[in-house]
């Protein structure tokens, strides 16, 4: 079933100047860590103090050797805070780590557990990651939870609190964030087929708003029409023949993104 999870991964990288809530450390140790213990659950667990983009960088890489051997669903929940210009999270000493870069650690990760990949933010605009997804390339994670706006300590705590204790109980990240979403949540779901299609909704916005590609498209087609027949396109059938380069272009970025051919 989509959303099935049997590991918990929890990455913190936030200073003292956040407050005295380490959010990550906290929700590892009341919750995650606690709760699976208490219930004998069979998940596999494990936290992640981060200080760097060198640290962030390998310890993911680390993940992508061993996610061969974590069948059944991975979550990956990152405690950080979002760079105020939404181009990705800002580690503890300051630096930056896109949101390109951060796809294309969790791509590999996402293609070797087949689509099985979902990521949790308890940060601010995380719902930006999908600013780093490349529609021509597999997708970087099934799904992700994250916020649209600023969210506190106390209610990242609260909220994923929730989350995670009803993950553990039924073992479904998505119908877990749906119980949470019953309390009321600045915290939104969104899956790979809708990341697509909003990427692909930009790239369809460039090209049509780029008169260049436009005109290939249709002169090219002119000249085959003329070599074929001795006669030219109407401006009726350019667009036709438009549209359609774009619909092919649609089906092509669609196949290699989503995991149609994954078992």
């Amino acid at each position: 079933m989509i959303g099935d999870i049997k590991h918990i991964i929890v990455f913190e990288s936030l200073t003292e100047e956040d407050g005295h809530i380490f959010t990550g450390e906290a929700l590892y140790n009341d919750i995650i860590k606690r709760r699976i213990d208490l219930l004998e659950k069979d998940f596999t667990h494990n936290f992640h103090k981060l200080t760097s983009k060198e640290e962030f960088t390998e310890i993911i890489k680390y993940y992508q050797v061993n996610s061969t051997y974590m069948n059944n669903g991975i979550v990956f929940h990152f405690e950080m805070h979002g760079d105020e210009a939404f181009n990705g999270l800002v580690l503890s000493n300051g630096e930056l780590i896109t949101w390109e870069e951060i796809v294309e650690l969790l791509r590999p990760i996402n293609i070797t557990t087949s689509n099985k990949l979902f990521i949790t933010m308890g940060t601010c605009n995380g719902r930006h990651l999908y600013k780093g997804v490349d529609p021509y390339k597999k997708s970087p994670y099934s799904g992700y939870i994250s916020a649209s706006n600023t969210v506190k300590a106390e209610e990242i705590y609260e909220k994923f609190g929730n989350l995670f204790e009803e993950l553990i109980e039924n073992g479904n990240i998505v119908a877990a964030y749906l119980e949470m979403e019953k309390t009321g949540s600045n915290f939104y779901y969104k899956d790979s087929e809708r990341t697509f299609k909003d990427a692909f909704s930009t790239t369809i916005k460039d090209l049509s708003e780029n008169p260049n590609f436009k005109a290939e498209i249709i002169n090219g087609a002119r000249e085959e029409t003329m070599k074929a027949t001795g006669a030219d396109i109407s401006e009726y059938e350019a667009e036709i023949i438009f549209m359609s380069a774009l619909d092919d272009i649609y089906n092509k970025q669609k196949k290699t993104f989503d995991f149609t051919d994954f078992k």
